[in-house]
């Protein structure tokens, strides 16, 4: 069994439990209904189920006399697993970690999308209107608020203070994720702020694209050459992003990793199931884009637009 470092964060650590867990249990023939019936004798029949479903959903916790029991009914006797999984579920509080100003990440959703971003090997962004807040430079980040007074003025500050710290953990950590961003043209164009602060922007865009585990394209307004999909024709009109995690390891066909898809609509940020669609539609984008040089040419002929000789 090849054990991977468990993730970072709480909610990383949660998703690499809970499937570590549900391939345990698939692994020795239980049925969520008869594994939770096992595990909590005087819960219902659906109460004990459910329970099993949101534990290997990641959306629920375990304490340690439970899990002991899980394993123990699995038949776990590999002393690599038990301690991987009593490792896993020993570190998911997450007392203190949204306060200051990470604050501003809520509701639930949105925190657990920052958390696993934080956690993935791999992230693939599918964007437009608007440059998405890892590729920002610091003007346009707080170029999305008007000048306000008290309480308003502290929102905003610590939105962007947010945003640069996620950032670091983002981009620039240590071992940093493989990040591939298709960018609408409208997303370069749409000006925010005013002028100056597009430049800088842009200048942004080019400078992070040179990072070797940073690749940015551009899916422009007028394709290069014939158009071979409703995107190329139409262009990008989903936000979502592909996130992927490393598992923790586990006997047997362990998966290699997990896959996640946050899609935004105006505000709102949903956690989809259907991954396989938005796999398909990421294909379509990336391969529709520009290469990365011709990307360049286009965030300089955009710049040149904005005053930039």
């Amino acid at each position: 069994m090849t054990v991977v470092a468990a993730a970072r964060t709480p909610t990383g650590r949660k998703q690499q439990l809970a499937a570590l867990l549900r391939h345990l249990r698939e692994q020795s023939r239980w049925t969520q209904r008869d594994a939770g019936v096992a595990v909590w004798p005087k819960a219902s029949p659906a109460s004990g189920q459910n329970k099993i479903a949101r534990l290997e959903g990641g959306n629920l916790g375990i304490d340690e006399a439970d899990l002991r029991r899980l394993l123990e009914l699995y038949a776990v006797t590999d002393e690599l697993v038990v301690d991987l999984a009593l490792g896993l579920q020993a570190d998911t509080s997450q007392r203190g970690r949204w306060s200051g100003f990470r604050s501003v990440y809520h509701p639930e959703v949105y925190r657990q999308f920052i958390d696993l971003e934080e956690d993935a090997e791999l992230i693939r962004y599918v964007t437009n209107e608007r440059v998405p807040d890892l590729l920002q430079c610091t003007a346009y980040a707080r170029a999305e608020f008007e000048r306000g007074q008290g309480s308003a003025d502290r929102l905003a500050e610590n939105t962007v203070q947010a945003t640069l710290d996620r950032q670091q953990r983002v981009l620039f950590r240590d071992n940093p994720a493989r990040f591939h961003c298709v960018l609408s043209e409208s997303s370069i164009r749409r000006v925010q702020g005013d002028e100056d602060v597009m430049r800088e922007q842009l200048l942004h865009l080019v400078t992070l694209s040179r990072y070797p585990h940073i690749t940015i394209q551009v899916l422009p307004f007028r394709p290069r050459r014939p158009a071979s999909s409703v995107i190329a024709q139409q262009g990008i009109l989903e936000r979502f992003a592909l996130l992927r995690l490393a598992t923790p390891g586990g006997p047997g066909d362990f998966p290699a990793h997990l896959d996640f898809v946050f899609t935004k609509t105006g505000n709102e940020l949903t956690c989809d199931d259907d991954v396989a669609r938005y796999e398909r539609i990421w294909t379509n984008a990336s391969e529709n884009a520009l290469e990365a040089g011709q990307t360049w040419d286009l965030l300089g002929e955009v710049a040149a637009d904005f005053g930039v000789n």
